[in-house]
Protein backbone atom coordinates (compact mmCIF):
# COMPACT_ATOMS: atom_id res chain seq x y z
CA UNK A 1 0.00 0.00 0.00
CA UNK A 2 2.79 2.35 1.14
CA UNK A 3 4.67 1.33 -2.25
CA UNK A 4 1.30 2.24 -4.10
CA UNK A 5 0.98 5.73 -2.88
CA UNK A 6 4.61 6.35 -3.36
CA UNK A 7 3.65 5.71 -7.51
CA UNK A 8 0.72 7.60 -7.26
CA UNK A 9 2.61 10.51 -5.75
CA UNK A 10 5.40 10.80 -7.62
CA UNK A 11 2.87 10.42 -10.74
CA UNK A 12 0.75 13.05 -9.92
CA UNK A 13 4.09 15.18 -9.48
CA UNK A 14 5.16 14.25 -13.04
CA UNK A 15 1.80 15.08 -14.65
CA UNK A 16 1.87 18.58 -12.01
CA UNK A 17 5.71 19.09 -14.47
CA UNK A 18 4.50 18.55 -17.69
CA UNK A 19 1.97 20.98 -16.82
CA UNK A 20 4.44 24.00 -16.25
CA UNK A 21 6.99 22.85 -19.23
CA UNK A 22 3.78 23.39 -21.38
CA UNK A 23 3.06 26.57 -19.22
CA UNK A 24 6.91 27.83 -19.79
CA UNK A 25 6.93 28.03 -15.83
CA UNK A 26 10.63 27.20 -15.76
CA UNK A 27 10.74 27.94 -12.12
CA UNK A 28 7.89 25.51 -10.95
CA UNK A 29 8.99 22.84 -13.04
CA UNK A 30 12.22 23.24 -11.20
CA UNK A 31 10.68 22.74 -7.89
CA UNK A 32 9.11 19.70 -9.37
CA UNK A 33 11.44 18.35 -10.40
CA UNK A 34 13.19 18.17 -7.31
CA UNK A 35 10.78 17.16 -5.37
CA UNK A 36 10.29 13.79 -7.70
CA UNK A 37 13.88 12.88 -7.08
CA UNK A 38 13.23 10.93 -3.60
CA UNK A 39 10.38 9.56 -5.14
CA UNK A 40 11.40 8.27 -8.10
CA UNK A 41 13.33 4.73 -6.99
CA UNK A 42 14.25 2.18 -9.58
CA UNK A 43 11.61 3.12 -12.47
CA UNK A 44 14.27 3.60 -15.19
CA UNK A 45 11.95 4.53 -17.75
CA UNK A 46 10.70 7.40 -15.32
CA UNK A 47 13.56 8.48 -14.47
CA UNK A 48 14.68 9.24 -17.98
CA UNK A 49 11.92 10.95 -18.46
CA UNK A 50 12.63 12.70 -15.17
CA UNK A 51 16.21 13.41 -16.67
CA UNK A 52 14.46 14.66 -19.76
CA UNK A 53 11.77 16.95 -18.02
CA UNK A 54 14.82 18.38 -16.25
CA UNK A 55 16.90 19.29 -18.77
CA UNK A 56 13.57 21.20 -20.21
CA UNK A 57 12.87 22.96 -17.55
CA UNK A 58 17.06 24.20 -17.45
CA UNK A 59 16.21 25.01 -21.39
CA UNK A 60 13.62 27.42 -20.34
CA UNK A 61 15.50 29.11 -17.87
CA UNK A 62 18.52 30.02 -20.16
CA UNK A 63 20.73 27.48 -18.11
CA UNK A 64 22.22 25.65 -20.91
CA UNK A 65 25.15 24.09 -19.48
CA UNK A 66 22.78 21.96 -16.41
CA UNK A 67 20.66 21.43 -19.65
CA UNK A 68 23.11 19.63 -21.21
CA UNK A 69 24.20 17.72 -18.46
CA UNK A 70 20.47 16.28 -17.93
CA UNK A 71 19.50 15.13 -21.49
CA UNK A 72 22.95 13.14 -21.65
CA UNK A 73 22.05 11.47 -18.57
CA UNK A 74 18.27 11.31 -19.88
CA UNK A 75 19.76 9.74 -23.45
CA UNK A 76 22.13 7.19 -20.69
CA UNK A 77 19.24 6.52 -18.99
CA UNK A 78 17.08 5.60 -22.06
CA UNK A 79 19.47 3.98 -23.86
CA UNK A 80 20.23 1.37 -20.38
CA UNK A 81 16.24 0.74 -20.46
CA UNK A 82 16.17 -0.33 -24.14
CA UNK A 83 14.24 2.58 -25.62
CA UNK A 84 15.66 3.55 -29.14
CA UNK A 85 12.45 5.59 -29.93
CA UNK A 86 13.41 7.81 -26.96
CA UNK A 87 16.64 8.13 -27.60
CA UNK A 88 15.73 9.39 -30.55
CA UNK A 89 13.35 12.20 -29.44
CA UNK A 90 15.58 13.17 -27.06
CA UNK A 91 18.48 13.31 -29.19
CA UNK A 92 16.73 15.82 -31.46
CA UNK A 93 16.11 17.74 -28.15
CA UNK A 94 19.69 17.89 -27.44
CA UNK A 95 20.46 18.84 -30.68
CA UNK A 96 17.25 21.91 -29.99
CA UNK A 97 19.57 22.80 -26.86
CA UNK A 98 22.80 22.79 -28.21
CA UNK A 99 21.60 25.03 -31.02
CA UNK A 100 20.55 27.23 -28.78
CA UNK A 101 23.76 27.59 -26.91
CA UNK A 102 25.84 27.97 -29.91
CA UNK A 103 23.85 30.80 -30.88
CA UNK A 104 23.58 32.43 -27.01
CA UNK A 105 27.59 31.82 -27.34
CA UNK A 106 28.44 34.22 -30.25
CA UNK A 107 28.87 38.14 -29.62
CA UNK A 108 25.84 39.36 -30.90
CA UNK A 109 24.39 36.26 -32.03
CA UNK A 110 21.02 36.28 -30.93
CA UNK A 111 18.35 37.94 -33.16
CA UNK A 112 16.63 41.12 -32.36
CA UNK A 113 12.95 39.98 -31.57
CA UNK A 114 10.98 41.67 -34.48
CA UNK A 115 13.27 40.35 -37.09
CA UNK A 116 11.76 37.59 -39.16
CA UNK A 117 14.99 35.39 -37.50
CA UNK A 118 14.01 36.74 -34.11
CA UNK A 119 10.43 35.78 -34.62
CA UNK A 120 11.50 32.21 -35.25
CA UNK A 121 13.35 31.56 -32.62
CA UNK A 122 10.93 32.38 -30.62
CA UNK A 123 8.15 30.74 -32.03
CA UNK A 124 10.26 27.40 -30.87
CA UNK A 125 11.01 28.19 -27.96
CA UNK A 126 7.60 28.51 -27.14
CA UNK A 127 6.83 25.03 -29.12
CA UNK A 128 5.53 25.87 -32.24
CA UNK A 129 7.51 24.66 -34.47
CA UNK A 130 5.93 24.84 -38.02
CA UNK A 131 5.38 28.64 -37.36
CA UNK A 132 8.79 28.90 -36.21
CA UNK A 133 9.34 26.47 -39.27
CA UNK A 134 8.50 29.05 -41.44
CA UNK A 135 9.72 32.09 -40.79
CA UNK A 136 13.07 30.54 -40.12
CA UNK A 137 12.65 29.80 -44.22
CA UNK A 138 11.67 33.36 -44.88
CA UNK A 139 14.93 34.58 -42.36
CA UNK A 140 17.05 32.34 -44.82
CA UNK A 141 15.74 33.87 -47.89
CA UNK A 142 15.93 37.04 -46.48
CA UNK A 143 19.69 36.73 -45.37
CA UNK A 144 20.73 35.18 -48.84
CA UNK A 145 19.44 38.15 -50.23
CA UNK A 146 21.03 40.36 -48.31
CA UNK A 147 24.30 38.23 -48.24
CA UNK A 148 24.14 37.73 -44.36
CA UNK A 149 26.27 34.72 -43.77
CA UNK A 150 25.63 34.89 -40.00
CA UNK A 151 21.74 35.16 -40.15
CA UNK A 152 21.80 32.04 -42.51
CA UNK A 153 23.66 30.18 -40.86
CA UNK A 154 21.10 30.90 -37.94
CA UNK A 155 18.23 30.42 -39.23
CA UNK A 156 19.50 27.06 -41.01
CA UNK A 157 20.15 26.12 -37.29
CA UNK A 158 16.86 26.90 -36.17
CA UNK A 159 15.08 24.70 -38.62
CA UNK A 160 17.85 22.09 -37.76
CA UNK A 161 15.63 22.28 -34.21
CA UNK A 162 12.71 20.24 -36.33
CA UNK A 163 12.60 16.60 -36.06
CA UNK A 164 13.64 14.98 -39.22
CA UNK A 165 15.96 18.59 -40.57
CA UNK A 166 18.62 18.18 -38.22
CA UNK A 167 21.20 16.43 -41.27
CA UNK A 168 20.37 18.59 -43.65
CA UNK A 169 20.15 21.87 -41.93
CA UNK A 170 23.17 21.34 -40.12
CA UNK A 171 25.22 20.42 -43.53
CA UNK A 172 23.77 23.42 -45.34
CA UNK A 173 24.56 25.68 -42.44
CA UNK A 174 27.97 24.47 -42.59
CA UNK A 175 28.24 24.87 -45.99
CA UNK A 176 27.35 28.81 -45.46
CA UNK A 177 29.75 29.16 -42.89
CA UNK A 178 32.47 27.48 -43.96
CA UNK A 179 32.01 30.08 -47.00
CA UNK A 180 32.46 32.73 -44.81
CA UNK A 181 35.49 31.76 -43.39
CA UNK A 182 34.15 33.05 -40.07
CA UNK A 183 35.55 31.01 -36.97
CA UNK A 184 32.53 31.59 -34.40
CA UNK A 185 29.78 30.44 -37.27
CA UNK A 186 31.75 27.22 -38.21
CA UNK A 187 32.26 26.67 -34.18
CA UNK A 188 28.32 26.87 -33.86
CA UNK A 189 27.78 24.25 -36.53
CA UNK A 190 30.30 21.96 -35.58
CA UNK A 191 29.01 22.14 -31.51
CA UNK A 192 25.16 21.46 -33.54
CA UNK A 193 26.43 18.68 -35.41
CA UNK A 194 28.34 17.07 -32.91
CA UNK A 195 25.21 16.90 -30.94
CA UNK A 196 22.94 15.27 -33.67
CA UNK A 197 26.18 12.57 -34.04
CA UNK A 198 26.32 14.11 -38.01
CA UNK A 199 30.17 14.11 -39.44
CA UNK A 200 31.01 17.27 -40.73
CA UNK A 201 34.68 17.78 -42.43
CA UNK A 202 37.15 19.41 -40.30
CA UNK A 203 37.54 23.30 -40.89
CA UNK A 204 41.28 24.40 -41.08
CA UNK A 205 41.64 28.20 -40.83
Amino acid sequence: MAELQLHNEVDELAVALVAALARQDGDLAIALSASMVPLIGDRLGLQARHAAWTAQAHQLQGQTDQALIKIREAIALATTANDPEAVAALKGLKVQIVTGKAAAAQPGALPLPDTLLGRAVAAMDSGDHDTGAGLARQARIEAQSTGNARDEVLSLLAMARICGQEDSAIRAAYRVADASDDKNLVTAVARAARAAAISLPKKVF
